[in-house]
């Protein structure tokens, strides 16, 4: 819905692959914390940097061969998803 401002965050690939499992406690607080620490510790050093910046600008551009690099945040999500395939 905001793929610019908050990337998507899921068990089975983000937690996996930041965190080596993907249990979470089930509480508001914690997983505001661990989405909050996801984003500012993963996920904006990532795209900020300027060569990554480069590149997912490209890929973002070419929708017929990309079509899932929908924003930078969500390139950041599709290798991690790739990581892990």
């Amino acid at each position: 819905m905001l793929p610019n401002i908050i990337p998507p965050i899921d068990r089975e690939y983000t937690l996996w692959f930041l965190r080596g499992n993907t249990t979470i406690k089930n509480d508001l607080d914690y997983e505001w914390q661990l989405m909050e620490g996801i984003i500012s510790e993963f996920f904006i050093p990532v795209a900020c940097d300027i060569g990554f910046q480069s590149k997912a600008k490209k890929w973002v551009a070419q929708k017929e061969e990309y079509p899932w690099d929908t924003s930078i945040l969500k390139v950041v999500d599709n290798l991690v998803i790739g990581s892990k395939k």
